[in-house]
């Protein structure tokens, strides 16, 4: 029969160290397969991120063309009213064309990714004028969808 002493059990193979070492490997294997289902997941959603941000990429690209001819016949009005304004109506006006004619120009030559990345890098650099002209246009477009 074994008896218990100090080091373990004698006559007995079991140890107290092995107990200790022998949870240990198995509580690390078990922090390695779960390490590694996470791991797995956080891939798998990377991946899934990155297809879902291509496809919207990839629309955003194909509506491009039509918001350049709505841009570009918003900006042949504005020529036309500035023609038949005075003064500072008119300036004001041509500067509109001028802003308008970049805006549209750069969403025609760059990519959507592109847009985002310059867009989120103008928000973190000035958000202060970011949300005032947000404010600025959601007041803007309640006074016309009220009307």
């Amino acid at each position: 029969m074994a008896s218990v002493t100090e080091g373990g059990i004698q006559g007995s193979t079991y140890t107290g160290s092995t107990v200790g070492t022998t949870l240990g490997s198995r509580d690390v294997s078990s922090q390695q397969s779960g390490t590694g289902i996470t791991a797995q997941g956080k891939e798998q959603v990377k991946r899934f991120t990155g297809v879902t941000r291509d496809r919207v990429y990839q629309q955003v690209d194909s509506k491009k063309g039509e918001l350049i001819k709505g841009l570009q016949g918003f900006v042949s009005t504005l020529e036309n009213a500035s023609q038949n304004a005075d003064g500072v109506s008119q300036q004001v006006l041509g500067s509109a064309v001028g802003y308008i004619r970049k805006f549209s120009d750069r969403i025609e030559n760059d990519s959507t990714e592109e847009l985002v990345r310059d867009a989120q890098q103008f928000i973190r650099e000035k958000p202060v004028p970011f949300f005032a002209g947000c404010i600025a246009v959601g007041f803007l477009a309640a006074r016309i969808l009220k009307e």
